[in-house]
């Protein structure tokens, strides 16, 4: 090696009058992986912060940690301080086996390594720099992030390394799922929606990244300042993958996109607001880029888009030129995405922009599908002033944060959008001061330094790939993908069929081949995950306006599906409990499947999924009788798999003192797509088959009648009918298509995955396969004629006795002659009159209470069993006054043992009301968890409670049990018992146990439950502890009791006295007072007959 020679005269002079241990140092620097390549002593890369002469030894230490990585055995030999010429170094490296050694190391072990060594030429001291950066950052000693030029081929070969490793690191990639038609490999199809994590970014995280993790808001400890490093360096990589400089701010917000439009909208206003704004935007626009900007623009202009997809041009320039005309100098904003998330179609960037740029508009791209896949240049020819796009979107970056890229110039908001930790520069008792830097004014709060981190490496990977590679693999897989489905019979492809330019994201309907009606796109969806494990979407994808245009939905017949689905205005929101908008006619929503395809795929794996979508194009009929409609989600399911069978749970994970516990579960063997093609062959001739022998509902009677005009797609009932449809999608023109380089060679030269065998996994345990309440119960409780638990008898009892511990319990007994200032003190509430009366007419006239009755309130917390209990006091009290009815009145509740219900605090709240109280603990989650071959944990619950009531009961010598259910639970058992048991029953007014030594006593089941919530509502301010209804098995998703109970509060709109009615045809059920089941139904059937 030659020694480098210093840049000028002048340098060397100034050189020479150092002493001769200060001539060299050491510095390195990172780089791409694939562009990456060891260099001599000819360059000289300083590292910033380190000095010639006092961080010579600093800098080779730096340099002897970075290569301990790779070179064990060389560093032993590296013995270097600060008194000796770092030329030893040197000369250690120019050793022909090492500086080999070096050389031929593989790009992705290296990190970019680069050293070498030489005089300080003055331009490239710490101040020069400065001086030439500007103002950095905090950490800025952080390597630079740069690439070297090298061969295309060169380029191409790390690439095609790297996608083999992608294919293998990919997590999820070997995952399996239960479906009704057995295990199947899950292949995801999904990307453009969020990506998936890689095995070596997550391990790297773990170990290098969470060991020091800490709080960015200070850079004293070694946690906080590696952690501010990180974030540092995470966005140096957003820059340098989108060309930003110094006038450009780069800020990491929020879970995506969304947050990133909400930022920008607040940005670009001034403190005052009151600037008049138009929005121009294309018609492919997602949500999060339209919006938001309806909400500050006067006026939006939509631009129309050629038979291509692309923007057109022509249209754009006549819009801002009438923009320009009817409003002067008002400030205009183009919006507009950089690729569709529907078609795929990429727009072109750079011409829009120059046209927006002439007509002094602000350009503002959404490159939230796009960034994953296409290079971003932020300062090109004609600049940007912002972009954004959602970080869990790129391989590798899943829960990572949304960029947002804006001008300097154009900010003009001075407080924060979001005012509180880390956004303020000093504050006092009477104001404060915001910081002036909008990168840390605006990332206020705890950063998402690990999502940073996440985001950073998969911006690498990308880079490592490269930008033009990944760009040609999306535009081949597209054109392989479109030339077989534009062959396939029944697919009717939506958008152009232009397919240069193009990334492989296609939306898709099926028709159905005996009628002019489609398949539901949420049927299509699920047919191909139960069969193949294919992994798509189905929906409008969050861009509703683009959607429709696709569909040929136009605006007239967009506000018929509205007015269709839309949720009446008058159901009760606030109470009801609700998983979601409520609509019977949800399904009525006109959608699509989309299916993405992530480049690091084979070709292989391309056509197995493009022949699976094929198999279903064509088949799809013949298993349409075997899957079941939700009327009220728009979900199909396999009739034999309503339930998510496979589910993880978090609610059942148990930390340890040896650590966290799930029960392992054993992945069954799968088979690869060619086999599960045949054997979706045979499924669908033998589904054909037994078409005759199904049971097929007529489902057009769930569409009202005056929508029946909108339904677009097939039932079962009607497969074989022809029908008119609603909507005819929009047909595109063809589009002449260049050639682009072929690649397909090289790729199918990829070596195929291994078949790996099926591996354990860990999961956790599920207790019941069918969580929904009061759909499957017990044997015992099946046979008691009811899905409800209607009561408590000595068996059940017993069972309790004989498995659980009588010790634990808490009881509060009663005061004896408190005087009456004390009395006075005590929290009890008087019930409405018009309430009130309901309850003693019901007490009255079926003697539930009479002379020495002990009568226990069985106590949940909720607002029911509260007000029962101030309602029974009252009455008490006024039986004593009247020196009528004498009874004594207590609570007592039953603690199942799950940590999301807490009923402790009703201990307290029943000391101070003094009565007597009895809090029996029992661990029913744990005994649920160890029952073997367990179908239902509410009626498993349900029926140990009432056991421990009625033993507990028993037990402290009191006879009657008295529950809060109101007249709305009893007409939902009445609908449950009929509709899922074929049985006329419901809840008993009062009845007697099987060994006569119990009452069971339901004093509210004339009161509506609105009357009881208002109760309890007016007397919150008088700490009514009302406990949470927060069962994990009870509440996980909409229980049969919630669809009924929402059924009739549709059915009461229209029938106001629909209770009323209720009441009167219920009575007869009521008034069974056996707890047997032969005399239940025998005095039911008397009851009508008497009362008819």
């Amino acid at each position: 090696m030659n020694e480098p020679t210093s840049s000028s005269s002048t340098s060397n002079d100034r050189t020479k009058k150092k002493s001769e241990s200060s001539k060299c140092f050491y510095a390195f620097r990172t780089g791409l992986p694939d562009n990456s390549e060891i260099q001599g002593n000819h360059d000289l890369l300083t590292a910033y912060g380190l000095g010639p002469v006092e961080r010579a030894f600093n800098g080779t230490r730096r340099v002897k940690e970075k290569m301990s990585a790779f070179l064990p055995h060389v560093i032993g030999e590296l013995h270097l301080d600060a008194t000796k010429e770092a030329s030893s170094l040197r000369a250690l490296i120019e050793k022909p086996p090492i500086h080999k050694e070096i050389s031929n190391l593989s790009s992705s072990a290296m990190q970019g390594f680069k050293l070498s060594a030489g005089p300080v030429d003055e331009r490239d001291s710490p101040l020069a720099k400065k001086k030439r950066m500007g103002s950095r950052k905090f950490a800025e000693n952080v390597p630079d992030v740069s690439t070297d030029d090298v061969e295309k081929s060169e380029n191409w070969n790390n690439s095609y390394e790297l996608l083999s490793w992608m294919r293998n690191d990919e997590i999820g990639s070997d995952a399996v799922m239960e479906g009704p038609f057995g295990p199947r490999k899950v292949v995801y199809c999904d990307y453009t929606a969020s990506a998936r994590s890689f095995s070596s970014i997550e391990k790297y995280i773990q170990s290098e990244v969470l060991p020091f993790y800490g709080n960015t808001h200070s850079s004293v400890t070694v946690t906080a300042e590696q952690t501010t490093l990180f974030m540092h360096e995470a966005k140096q990589e957003i820059r340098a993958m989108s060309g930003c400089g110094d006038q450009d701010s780069v800020i990491f917000t929020g879970s995506g996109s969304t947050c990133a439009v909400e930022l920008l909208v607040h940005l670009l206003q001034s403190e005052a607001g009151n600037e008049d704004v138009v929005v121009i935007h294309s018609i492919q626009e997602h949500h999060s880029n339209l919006l938001p900007w309806r909400k500050l623009a006067k006026e939006m202009r939509s631009v129309e888009e050629l038979e291509s997809g692309h923007v057109d041009l022509d249209n754009l320039k006549a819009v801002l030129k009438e923009v320009r005309e009817n409003h002067g100098d008002i400030k205009i904003i183009g919006a507009f995405c950089a690729c569709s998330n529907l078609t795929g179609v990429l727009i072109d960037v750079q011409s829009v922009t120059k046209i927006l740029k002439s007509c002094n508009a602000i350009s503002i791209w959404d490159y939230a599908s796009a960034a994953p896949y296409i290079p971003i240049t932020f300062n090109g020819e004609t600049p940007l002033d912002a972009l954004f796009f959602s970080g869990h979107k790129l391989p590798g970056g899943v829960s990572s944060p949304g960029v947002l890229i804006v001008k300097k110039y154009l900010i003009q908001a001075t407080k924060p959008k979001r005012i509180g930790g880390g956004t303020v520069f000093f504050v006092n008792d009477s104001d404060e001061w915001f910081l002036k830097e909008v990168e840390h004014r605006e990332e206020g709060g705890t950063a998402d330094a690990v999502g940073a981190v996440r985001l950073a490496m998969a911006v690498k990977m990308k880079r490592a790939v490269g930008e033009e590679t990944i760009k040609q693999l999306e535009e081949t897989i597209s054109r392989r993908v479109f030339k077989s489905f534009n062959k396939t019979n029944n697919l009717v492809l939506l958008g152009p069929s232009t397919v240069e330019g193009r990334l492989p994201v296609l939306s898709f309907l099926i028709r159905s081949p005996n009628s002019n009606l489609f398949f539901h796109h949420n049927y299509i969806s699920v047919l191909l995950n139960d069969l193949f494990g294919i992994q798509t979407r189905a929906g409008c994808m969050c861009a509703g306006p683009y959607a429709q245009k696709l569909l040929g939905v136009d605006e007239e017949l967009s506000r018929e599906f509205v007015n269709a689905i839309q949720e009446s205005p008058d159901l009760d929101r606030t109470h009801l409990r609700r998983q979601a908008e409520y609509s019977q006619q949800e399904f009525l929503r006109p959608g699509f499947t989309r299916i993405s395809f992530p480049y690091f795929f084979t070709m292989q794996q391309v056509d197995d999924i493009v022949s699976a979508v094929e198999f279903v194009a064509e088949h799809a009929s013949d298993f349409l009788h075997l899957y079941q409609v939700n009327t009220e989600t728009g979900e199909w399911h396999h009739q034999n798999q309503r339930v998510f069978h496979g589910r993880r749970w978090l609610g059942y994970i148990q930390f340890t003192p040896s650590g966290l516990k799930t029960k392992a579960k054993i992945v069954p063997d799968v088979t690869d797509m060619n086999t599960c093609l045949r054997l979706a062959q045979t499924l669908a001739l033998e589904a054909s088959q037994s078409i005759n022998l199904s049971k097929i509902p007529d489902g057009r009677v769930a569409v009202n009648e005056k929508f029946q005009r909108l339904r677009w797609f097939v039932l079962p009932i009607e497969k074989q009918s022809l029908q008119g449809t609603v909507f005819i999608p929009r047909k595109y023109s063809d589009v002449p298509v260049k050639q682009i380089p072929e690649i397909l060679g090289k790729l199918d030269e990829i070596p195929k995955p291994s078949e790996n065998d099926a591996k354990e996994e860990s999961t956790c345990q599920v207790i019941c396969d069918d969580v929904v309440c009061l759909l499957k119960c017990d044997d015992q409780s099946t046979k008691a004629g009811a899905t409800e638990n209607v009561g408590v008898d000595e068996s059940e009892a017993e069972d309790v006795k004989q498995m659980e511990d009588w010790n634990k319990r808490v009881i509060v007994k009663r005061i004896e002659n408190l005087r009456k200032e004390e009395e006075r003190k005590q929290e009890w509430q008087i019930p409405p009159l018009e309430m009130y009366k309901k309850v003693t007419d019901v007490i009255h006239q079926l003697k539930m209470i009479r002379n020495g009755d002990k009568v226990l309130v069985c106590l949940s917390g909720g607002k029911d069993s509260l007000s029962l209990l101030h309602i029974l006091r009252h009455y008490q009290q006024r039986c004593n006054k009247a020196r009528s009815t004498s009874f004594q009145l207590g609570a007592i509740t039953v603690d199942p043992g799950s940590a999301e219900f807490n009923p402790r605090p009703l201990i307290e709240y029943c000391r101070k009301l003094n009565i007597d109280y009895f809090y029996e603990e029992q661990d029913i989650i744990g005994a649920a968890m160890k029952t073997p071959g367990l179908r239902s944990i509410c009626a498993f619950c349900s029926r140990m409670k009432r056991g421990r009531l009625a033993a507990a009961a028993q037990f402290h010598g009191w006879n009657v049990l008295a529950m809060g259910q109101h007249l709305d639970d009893l007409a939902e058992s009445f609908f449950i018992a009929a509709f899922q048991n074929g049985n006329l029953s419901t809840m008993k007014a009062q009845y007697t146990t099987k060994d006569n030594q119990l009452r069971v006593i339901r004093p509210l089941i004339m009161v509506r439950e609105k009357a009881l919530r208002n109760f309890a509502e007016e007397k919150m301010f008088s700490e009514l502890p009302v406990v949470a209804e927060n069962c994990p098995a009870c509440f996980n998703q909409a229980t049969e009791r919630h669809r009924i109970k929402q059924l009739l509060a549709q059915q009461e709109l229209i029938f106001p006295d629909l209770f009323n009615s209720l009441r009167s045809a219920l009575k007869p059920l009521l008034l069974v007072v056996s707890a047997h089941t032969s005399e239940m139904r025998t005095q039911a059937v008397q009851n009508i007959v008497n009362s008819s």
